[in-house]
């Protein structure tokens, strides 16, 4: 099966997916996905490994996760810590010498943490690197060109529409702006990336190489804002997170700072929608889960265009769940 993908932009591309924080991290999520997502996301992680292959050493990172608060914070950390247990035993209570193991550099602003080793981290742009080479391997391409599906649909036996959100193509798709800072401080380290828990919205920081961090990242509900900017609000309350994680941040260079809309449905659940008289489908509503989700939602609609059947992982995306059960 041959596979040509049109992208407007110079790849890899300026947007959401070029600027994520990368985070593999479905137990992270279960306050807004459903149980059901978690395997998924860990079957996801497994499937990144066999498509990366060779580069994945350069690409991913398995370190796990590690989810620490601020003694005001700690009741979100106990309140999270209680949906454990429903999911996997594959978790701990970390504090003193064990936390220091897992981050030396973690100060005693933080008494104890929570470490789930099955999370994992991959750099976004050497992913989608590596996905490209490998495309063109298999005897796709990659054309940069704005296409209209419509068009497309006269010289292709399907169509997949992975635009994303653009203004009143879905009216039950809104838009999400997404914003992340990169940081560089050559006098602190991690491992892997930290999630601190925070009342407003989740923030982590996650290690780069040649110790560059990416702290993100907001979720503001105001799609008409597609400037690629950072709000002052958000750029203090992420560098201050930095800080607080360790004062050595204080001295950090800023590196980048830039923003992106995310597709997101009402109940922030991905959908795939086939219309299969015009052979036309359409992957979106990924929000914040894009590439922890993103090889899950292709093994279904690859299965689909070759068979004309469901997998069953498709469930997951047809909309019929509701976000506050399994």
């Amino acid at each position: 099966m041959a596979v040509s993908v049109f992208e407007k932009q110079d790849f890899p591309p300026n947007n959401a997916s070029s600027i994520a924080g990368g985070m593999l991290a479905p137990f992270s999520e279960i306050d807004t996905l459903p149980m059901k997502f978690v395997a998924a996301g860990l079957k996801s992680i497994d499937m990144w490994r066999e498509e990366l292959g060779e580069d994945f050493g350069e690409c991913l990172s398995n370190e796990g996760s590690l989810f620490i608060a601020h003694p005001e914070d700690n009741h979100m950390l106990e309140r999270f810590a209680t949906h454990l247990p429903m999911l996997s035993d594959d978790w701990e209570w970390v504090e003193g010498k064990r936390l220091a193991e897992l981050e030396p550099s973690i100060t005693n602003n933080f008494g104890r943490g929570l470490y789930i080793p099955q999370e994992a981290n991959i750099n976004p742009l050497q992913a989608l690197e590596a996905l490209a080479k490998k495309l063109k391997e298999l005897g796709g391409e990659v054309i940069q060109k704005e296409a209209d599906p419509k068009d497309l649909a006269q010289e292709f036996d399907w169509v997949i529409d992975c635009r994303g959100y653009i203004q009143n193509l879905d009216k039950d798709l809104r838009g999400i702006k997404g914003e992340i800072i990169l940081l560089q401080n050559f006098d602190f380290s991690l491992k892997r990336p930290v999630r601190l828990m925070h009342p407003r919205y989740p923030l982590y920081i996650i290690p780069r190489p040649n110790h560059v961090f990416a702290v993100g990242a907001s979720v503001i509900e105001n799609a008409s804002d597609d400037d690629g900017k950072v709000l002052l609000r958000s750029a203090m309350e992420l560098m201050s997170a930095a800080y607080s994680l360790d004062p050595s941040f204080g001295e950090a260079k800023i590196l980048d700072m830039s923003s992106a809309i995310r597709p997101a449905y009402m109940d922030n659940l991905p959908r795939i929608k086939i219309d299969g008289k015009a052979k036309y489908i359409r992957c979106n509503g990924l929000f914040r889960h894009g590439y922890l989700l993103s090889p899950i939602m292709g093994n279904c609609v690859a299965h689909y265009v070759e068979t004309g059947e469901e997998n069953e992982d498709f469930p997951l995306f047809s909309g019929q769940f509701n976000n506050c059960i399994g």
